[in-house]
């Protein structure tokens, strides 16, 4: 197939062929993360899905500083095709690599070391510590391989091969359920057991990605040259994502403690599987929204600011009604989806119960995600970040803080509602107010 033209090829075209497979990568990563809750929650027990979640806010956070740079970095060599600097576009490419491999082995060491001495400091039971040292612990070696292909996938979607980057996305997803049917189910390896199978399944995305980058794409692998200007520029464009996965991480342990404060492990547990719910509503969102982050970049570099208007509200759209079908299929499935994870009768009645609630949050989800990114793609960290911050953390918080004690237990749940609502309200506003961010082009190109 041949490589598609960013700048030149009809807007609806570019839309479908980088949002289809990009979608189906998001579904396919976020279903491997599924598939292990759902392991681990039939062969394990509501423990040990408790005992992912206490744990997953740690990993929001690398995987923020991950987003930081390989989103950052291939803005800004988005841009710079746009302005035909393809030299300078390559430095962003190998600059980007050698950062995302030089963090991984520092997160490794950092997990390996630090993860023990966090939870002696944690009032938990010692089965669900021993749960969280058993995945973290397992899965912080497969770092590198998450970290670079992360990187390795957004830049071959600016190349024009959206389409290789699911293959081997989806790839990586079949052999994570079928190394969970072998590991859990089979030899009963339990968290470690699914840790291995979600590290392993990166081992074969990574060779072929690497392979087809030095074989088949139009970057090349060279020494980076690392400039002090160029490396904050990357950080700060990709900030959002860093503010976005760590305001993520710190209120996942907010509202974690008040759930084991107000409803207790089983209310934990019903927030886990509804969470599984709510990261597929996410990743479609992401999926839509990160899709045309590198044609948005290219086009914004190329100042046609009449395909970037297209390229948003086609993404708009999508999300919103994406997220309409999700609240239909959360109302009228729950009970077979949360029946899927966990087989305490318990259990299933309070995620049902938590899905209604976080149903309605569906509906405004992907348009917010939407939002963030689009600024991110057209190098505004600013509002990006602003909106962000606003979405993953104080609207939250707000919600938090005044609706359990209006509505009790329930309170908890809609306060999920609440930010979602708020946030697409701050977010028309600002779309409207600063369509092309705080620094608006004054050249508009109007050429196809």
């Amino acid at each position: 197939m041949n490589n598609i033209q960013l700048g030149k090829d009809n807007i609806k075209k570019i839309f479908w062929m980088y949002a289809i497979p990009s979608v189906l990568s998001m579904i396919a990563q976020t279903t491997a993360t599924m598939i292990d809750s759902i392991f681990i929650g039939r062969y394990v027990g509501s423990a040990g899905l408790s005992a992912i979640t206490i744990f997953f806010p740690l990993i929001g956070i690398i995987i923020g500083i991950a987003s930081m740079f390989s989103i950052g970095g291939t803005t800004l060599a988005g841009i710079e095709l746009g302005k035909e600097n393809k030299t300078k576009s390559n430095n962003y490419f190998n600059v980007t690599l050698a950062i995302s491999l030089i963090l991984s082995i520092a997160f490794t060491a950092l997990i390996q070391f630090s993860l023990p001495i966090i939870l002696k400091f944690l009032n938990m039971e010692a089965s669900t510590v021993q749960h969280i040292l058993d995945y973290g612990g397992t899965i912080s070696w497969f770092f590198v391989f998450f970290m670079l292909n992360f990187a390795l996938t957004f830049f071959l979607k600016l190349d024009g091969k959206p389409v290789l980057v699911v293959a081997t996305m989806v790839s990586g997803t079949l052999i994570n359920i079928i190394l969970d049917y072998v590991l859990i189910a089979k030899f009963g390896y339990a968290l470690k057991g699914a840790a291995l199978a979600t590290g392993l399944s990166q081992l074969i995305p990574f060779v072929v990605l690497v392979i087809y980058t030095i074989s088949k794409s139009s970057w090349q692998i060279r020494k980076p040259e690392f400039h002090f200007n160029e490396i904050k520029q990357i950080a700060f464009n990709g900030s959002s994502e860093l503010l976005s996965q760590s305001a993520v991480s710190i209120a996942g342990l907010i509202i974690n403690a008040l759930i084991i404060s107000r409803v207790g492990v089983i209310g934990l547990a019903g927030y886990a599987v509804s969470q599984q719910v709510a990261s597929i509503a996410g990743s479609l969102g992401y999926g839509f929204a990160e899709s045309n982050q590198a044609a948005l970049s290219y086009n914004y570099g190329a100042q046609l600011n009449h395909r970037v208007n297209a390229l948003r509200n086609y993404t708009l759209k999508a999300n919103l009604f994406t997220g309409i079908f999700i609240f239909i299929v959360a109302n009228l499935f729950g009970q077979e989806v949360s029946s899927l994870f966990v087989k305490e009768p318990e259990t299933i009645e309070m995620s049902v119960h938590i899905l209604k609630y976080f149903s309605f949050a569906f509906v405004f989800m992907g348009a917010n995600i939407t939002v963030g990114t689009y600024y991110t793609a057209i190098n505004d960290p600013i509002l990006s970040g602003a909106i962000t911050l606003f979405r993953s953390l104080i609207a939250l918080l707000l919600g938090l803080a005044i609706l359990p004690v209006l509505f009790g237990n329930d309170g908890i749940w809609m306060s999920i509602i609440f930010r979602e609502v708020s946030t697409v309200i701050v977010g028309f506003v600002l779309l409207n107010l600063k369509p092309y961010g705080l620094k608006e082009q004054i050249s508009l190109k109007t050429a196809a």
